[in-house]
């Protein structure tokens, strides 16, 4: 049976958690058609790591088992945009699965995303996916699982709303169709902050339907000191990319005539932006300027404070009382036990998170 599949893998100094990740997506009770690993200006052994890792497992799989083509694609470091985009210009399959090179990927992720992108007809679908540290044989949950259920099926303003007000979405949970994926233009290369958002959400601007495939699931892989969103060096730049994606992401829905600041959540990130940016002592006048002329019609700054405040609050009394901590649009629930399984199969025992005690 062909899978159909492409899975594209940005790496950048991961020789020592490749191995890990390829072995959980050749694996796959669907085989993908191709991997094809871009390493993105590397310092270290991640190429070479991630051909002896397939080469390992080519000559240790069942003889009936389908074995994918690989590729390894050398870039200088461009930054994670632009390593999916070069993955996605030579690839060849008719879905594709964006995966990031540290995390793990249930074995029947392939298989029941793409017969719920088959069974709808939709463009996207999308799973729930869990955080945590990999650690001793065990892993550690942060969270409840996100996404464990789907938001409403409906028009697709409705999931932009989400997208710009308190959602995220992670590629690695999704299998998109190609097609949809050249709709939206690819991934914005000059954004390093919100730039798998903004692909999302050029998606939904395009019409791409979208489906919620639930009985798999992905392992974020946090607590890993290369991982550049984790570094002290980036908050900085993050306060900076944020408010560009903000503005960015503004600028195409009113191209389709949706006004994102008819939404509080929406002018409730503008007006922390712009705050974190005053605060942070960062200088950056042309941005300061676009956000201070957005803010200063009419948005309730007052408002929007204490909305964030009443997010706040709500967040910590789900912690107590559940153990985890997410807003509405990610419909987190506990782990079930076939999901348990699944991680099982990666070689590890599931530890839940701490349940604070309520005071």
């Amino acid at each position: 049976m062909n899978s159909e599949i492409s899975v594209v893998i940005p790496a950048h100094n991961r020789a020592h958690l490749i191995g890990e990740t390829l072995r959980s997506l050749l694996n796959q009770t669907l085989a993908a058609d191709e991997i094809i690993v871009v390493d993105d200006g590397s310092t270290d052994d991640t190429a070479n790591s991630a051909q002896a890792a397939f080469t390992e497992w080519s000559g240790m799989k069942d003889k009936g088992q389908k074995s994918p083509e690989f590729k390894v694609i050398r870039q200088e470091n461009k930054g994670p945009a632009a390593a999916r985009n070069a993955g996605f210009r030579v690839s060849k399959g008719e879905f594709i699965h964006f995966f990031d090179s540290d995390d793990l990927a249930a074995s029947n992720k392939h298989e029941l995303q793409l017969a719920a992108l088959k069974s709808s007809g939709a463009d996207i679908a999308y799973g729930p996916w869990l955080k945590g540290n990999f650690q001793d044989g065990r892993f550690h949950s942060s969270n409840l699982v996100l996404q464990q259920k789907g938001l409403p099926r409906g028009k697709n303003e409705k999931l932009i709303q989400a997208l710009l007000t308190d959602w995220s979405v992670v590629p690695h949970a999704c299998l998109f169709r190609r097609g949809i994926v050249e709709k939206a233009k690819l991934f914005p290369e000059d954004l390093m902050v919100g730039e798998d958002q903004f692909m999302f959400l050029s998606c939904l601007l395009a019409g791409g339907g979208v489906i919620h495939s639930p009985g798999t699931i992905e392992f974020y892989r946090l607590g890993e000191p290369g991982k550049v969103t984790e570094s002290p060096d980036w908050a900085a730049r993050r306060l900076l990319e944020w408010a560009r994606f903000l503005l960015r992401a503004r600028e195409i829905c009113v191209l389709q005539g949706i006004e994102p600041l008819s939404w509080i959540g929406y002018r409730r990130r503008l007006c922390e932006a712009l705050k974190d940016l005053k605060k942070s002592g960062i200088i950056d006048e042309p941005l300061m300027t676009a956000l201070s002329k957005i803010v200063s019609k009419g948005i309730d700054a007052q408002i929007c404070s204490w909305h964030g405040k009443c997010e706040r609050l709500s967040g910590g009394v789900q912690q107590r009382l559940s153990g985890g901590r997410a807003t509405r649009s990610f419909c987190f629930a506990p782990i079930t036990r076939e999901q348990i399984s699944l991680l099982q199969e990666l070689g590890y025992h599931y530890h839940p998170p701490k349940r604070l005690p309520w005071f």
